[in-house]
């Protein structure tokens, strides 16, 4: 987006221990986006301009369409990582062969609207799949991924206007293991840009739609046991804990409006479920008395057949046979 701390983003990937790395800018801002400058820079960097501006989700697809590497990761151009972090990843991935998401621990900064410091936390949460079903605690640059994740199709999706990386880690979650590494190496600041400040009020109304949205999208997938698992997470507080400070309040109506809608998708999938079971049972009554129609049906076929064989083997019918015969040729004559 053009942002002023852009340079400080890349400045920051330049700065990396890890020795291979390409820089791939996405222009989601559009036609005014100056091309960027690294001055400390040692690694190539591809600038990626569709000639328009485009959404959160439509500018990291076209991100990790033009990259080349073998692992991909995300940083938004107001966002910092330390110089070890894509090394503590990597060395992770390769050592730990099972996995195919690596992340590390985050430190979260919120600013004021007059840029100054307001707030500090730490996501450095330990990976729990019902707990990521029910909240997202994995900051976006927190992550590497294999791009073969990426070639079974997982995408950011564009039809989502919030929470498109939480979106993003469940897909991930679908096809490949997540790894987490226990050391803090990047730095998220909030400004709020993304609507989730913490100096102003959020809207909650906005927040709460996105979130219905991805369960929306999600309810068609999970099973009811998935959902259980992410609802009794998100209650006993396994991995998310309202932090303290300004945003515990925040934090707590979303925790509540989290559990309100998990709620919702439980009751759903009973009601579903008792709808299921009534037409199962409607279904099998149906079966029961079709099934004794067929066998009142067989009956009356067997004894039909019993009744003709016996008057095929009678004497009058093989008496009449010359008769029979005279009367097919005598209409054969006719014709």
């Amino acid at each position: 987006m053009a942002r002023p701390t852009l340079p400080e983003a890349l400045d920051s990937i330049a700065h990396q221990t890890y020795p291979h790395i390409e820089m791939v800018v996405v222009n989601a801002l559009g036609s005014s986006h100056p091309p960027p400058i690294v001055e400390s820079g040692r690694f190539p960097l591809r600038f990626v301009d569709h000639g328009q501006a485009l959404d959160r989700s439509a500018a990291a697809n076209a991100g990790l369409e033009a990259a080349r590497g073998r692992y991909l990761g995300f940083l938004d151009d107001d966002d910092l990582l330390f110089p070890e972090h894509v090394s503590a990843l990597i060395d992770a991935l390769q050592r730990q062969t099972w996995a195919q998401v690596a992340y590390s621990g985050v430190r979260m900064i919120a600013y004021r609207d007059d840029a100054t410091p307001c707030f500090e936390a730490l996501f450095n949460q330990p990976f729990h799949l019902p707990s990521l079903r029910a909240q997202n605690y994995i900051p976006m640059h927190a992550v590497l991924f294999d791009r073969a994740l990426w070639e079974t199709g997982c995408r950011l999706d564009e039809n989502l206007a919030l929470y498109e990386d939480w979106d993003f880690w469940l897909q991930l979650a679908e096809h490949g293991k997540f790894l987490h590494v226990d050391r803090v190496t990047a730095c998220y600041r909030n400004f709020g840009h993304s609507g989730f400040g913490f100096d102003q009020k959020a809207d909650t109304a906005k927040i709460a739609a996105g979130r219905a949205a991805l369960f929306e999208k999600w309810r068609k997938i999970w099973s009811g046991a998935d959902l259980s698992e992410a609802f009794a997470a998100l209650r006993d507080g396994i991995i998310h804990q309202p932090p303290h400070g300004p945003v515990a309040v925040l934090s707590g109506e979303l925790l509540a409006d989290s559990i309100a809608q998990l709620e919702q998708m439980l009751l759903g999938l009973e009601s579903k479920y008792r709808r299921d079971q009534d037409l199962f049972r409607e279904n099998q009554r149906r079966m029961d008395e079709l099934s004794a129609i067929a066998h009142d049906l067989r009956g009356q076929l067997l004894e039909q057949s019993g009744q003709l064989e016996a008057v095929y083997r009678s004497t009058s019918w093989r008496i009449t046979e010359p008769l029979r015969s005279l009367v097919h040729a005598w209409r054969q004559w006719r014709k």
